[in-house]
């Protein structure tokens, strides 16, 4: 490794309707590719390379997806195709606001340089698969994850591991976590979101490798001012 960029969420539950109302889709040709969570109402954070066009197939995703418990899903707008590869911790514009409403809220951020505590329990949602066979859920996942000290995980991950990131692993030997297509998606604790999946183990949910994400209270006082700059964004900070 590092090992897999993308959206799996493994040994995890169904999200109870309408609790997580900030939580994106990022779609390719209405296929979901990578997670990501609405800020204010015209921004959306998600991981860099989820706005990189596939060398594969010469495409970028095209569309952003919310309020999926919903009675039918909403599309939030698109994101700008991206030519080079994009801060990873800046929040994207996208081309029209969202429309708030008790499906569709933004989430909260945490106060800057704000650390988790090792065994701080977080969780951890998407839409990808839920096996390390390819099985694809029906429903938004979510699973629960703990927060593992970062000397113990930069061991783990021979030095891949810097201060600007968080750890997260089952407590016990069940498969649990994220994996390949999680990218972008939010770690969440107490209702805010501290952290973006990053990477992951090539083993889904294999707590040897914990699941790395860039901790956001490092860059709270970036991503403020990256919004405040577009003086026509309707949703203001706070």
């Amino acid at each position: 490794p590092p090992g897999t960029q993308g959206s799996r969420i493994i040994g995890g539950k169904v999200v109870a309707p309408h609790s997580r109302p900030f939580i994106a889709s990022i779609q390719m040709d209405g296929q979901h590719i990578c997670g990501g969570f609405l800020v204010w109402p015209r921004w959306v954070m998600t991981a860099a390379h989820c706005l990189i066009p596939s060398r594969e197939l010469g495409q970028a995703c095209d569309g952003v997806w919310g309020g999926l418990g919903a009675p039918g899903r909403s599309s939030w707008g698109a994101l700008p195709q991206q030519r080079s590869h994009p801060h990873p911790r800046l929040p994207t514009q996208l081309n029209r606001s969202a429309t708030l409403n008790k499906y569709v809220k933004r989430t909260r951020l945490p106060s800057p340089h704000i650390d988790l505590k090792p065994g701080t329990v977080c969780y951890v949602a998407g839409w990808g698969d839920i096996s390390n066979y390819g099985d694809q859920p029906t429903a938004l996942m979510e699973t629960g994850t703990t927060i593992v000290k970062r000397s113990l995980c930069r061991t783990l991950w021979r030095g891949k591991v810097s201060t600007n990131m968080l750890c997260g692993a089952s407590r016990n030997t069940t498969l649990q976590g994220v994996c390949a297509g999680d990218s972008g998606g939010p770690l969440i604790f107490k209702e805010k979101v501290y952290g973006i999946v990053s990477f992951s183990g090539e083993r889904c949910g294999d707590r040897r490798y914990p699941d790395i994400y860039t901790k956001i209270s490092n860059y709270i006082d970036w991503v403020h001012r990256t919004v405040q700059r577009h003086r026509h964004q309707k949703g203001k900070p706070k």
